[in-house]
């Protein structure tokens, strides 16, 4: 009896010491001196490194060899949540970062070219083909179905850059199509109005309604490029 209170006294003194300076563990120092005294055990202090590199005691309680209770985790943890989201539909638009997308059911060299043929008959200027994938391929490197095209209208254009020169670093309109890792074809476009914002076009009403009337007109030539047979 005379062991076990002094067993008991020595872990009060060395508990209420570093308390002082460890505040955050002291209702476990306490918990632990109960269980000393229910089932006679042993306090072993194990190191536990924590996320931000504080390091702090945890109490093992062990009888002799045999350990009565697990190691104690009191490791914090950052705990992130992911959002997955929907796939889209083939005819599904989807915006975000300043550009718009949409799944094509065809692969990049057939969707290449019914955005082209779309853009002709709505009266648009083809400037440029760029197969990006070939490019590659020429230079002994591997990159995936990757082709974009730039087309555009003068008129259509040309008051965007009155506005703000530097629209004529995003312009003319380009579309691209992207085979994914997944096999999946992408369309996509930059967004006007992102544009327009990024370059500090004036938000006039006469050029808003610019903005909205092209930022329509691309959706739907982009749309009926992927639509189905």
């Amino acid at each position: 009896k005379t062991r076990k209170s002094s067993r008991i006294f020595h872990f009060v003194t060395f508990s209420f010491k570093f308390m002082k300076h460890m505040p955050s563990i002291s209702m476990l120092l306490l918990q632990q001196l109960v269980l000393i005294t229910v089932f006679g055990g042993t306090a072993i202090v194990h190191p536990v490194v924590f996320a931000d590199d504080v390091t702090e005691p945890a109490i093992v309680m062990v009888s002799g060899m045999e350990e009565r209770n697990s190691t104690i985790n009191t490791t914090k943890m950052d705990v992130k949540t992911t959002t997955t989201m929907p796939e889209p539909r083939e005819d599904e638009c989807v915006h975000g970062s300043g550009v718009a997308s949409v799944i094509s059911p065809y692969n990049v060299s057939t969707t290449i070219e019914r955005v082209l043929d779309v853009v002709r008959n709505a009266g648009f200027t083809v400037f440029a083909r760029v197969n990006h994938a070939q490019l590659a391929h020429d230079a002994n490197l591997f990159l995936l179905p990757n082709e974009v095209v730039m087309f555009g209208s003068p008129a259509g254009g040309t008051p965007f850059m009155q506005d703000s020169a530097l629209m004529g670093i995003d312009l003319p309109m380009k579309a691209h199509a992207h085979e994914d890792t997944d096999g999946v074809v992408h369309l996509s476009w930059n967004e006007l109005s992102y544009m327009t914002t990024r370059h500090g076009v004036s938000a006039d009403d006469a050029m808003e309604s610019r903005t909205t009337r092209m930022t329509v007109m691309l959706e739907q030539l982009m749309n009926e490029a992927v639509k189905g047979e």
